[in-house]
């Protein structure tokens, strides 16, 4: 199935990576998306940067996934970005893996100058259930959440850019 989002920020794409790289602002948009708990890792080699994330999250999803992922869903995300480009762009990767079930989800992330002052984040995914008879549902579960997760990452983003943290 696939994945996309835009987040849309104002401020310039240097400051908007200075926030999606800060351990503060990580632990602040995993909590805002119900997280029981989480663990962070960023990583900078240069201008190119690592995130490891380990989100501990809630069952929140319908019973037929429930039996596949317990009492809890821990969900493996690696964020890796490269260089910046003259304006301030950059291009990334994000693959996401559910412990105990077999879901991934991979894809490209950009951070893009959108006129003036704005930034935008893209990113583009395919999500994948290897389930049988079950993985479409899966999918569209799973696609449901990851979407609202970004709508709480702009938001909470928003008010990291504005001040409010």
């Amino acid at each position: 199935m696939d994945l996309y989002s835009e987040l849309r920020f104002d401020a310039d794409p240097a400051a908007v990576f200075a926030m999606l790289t800060d351990e503060a602002y990580i632990g602040k948009k995993t909590m805002a998306a119900n997280a029981i708990r989480h663990e962070v890792t960023v990583r900078r080699d240069g201008d190119r940067v690592t995130i490891d994330l380990l989100r501990v999250m809630p069952p929140d999803v319908p019973d037929f996934v429930r039996r596949f992922v317990g009492e809890t869903i821990n969900i493996k995300q690696k964020d890796t970005w490269g260089p910046a480009a003259a304006d301030g762009s950059r291009e990334g990767s994000i693959a996401l893996e559910m412990s105990g079930a077999p879901v991934k989800a991979t894809g490209t992330m950009t951070l893009s100058r959108n006129g003036g002052t704005s930034t935008v984040l893209t990113i583009k995914g395919l999500l994948k259930a290897s389930v049988p008879l079950v993985g479409g549902k899966i999918e569209q579960a799973l696609h449901q959440g990851l979407t609202e997760a970004a709508k709480i990452e702009e938001r909470v983003g928003r008010d990291w850019l504005a001040g409010r943290r």
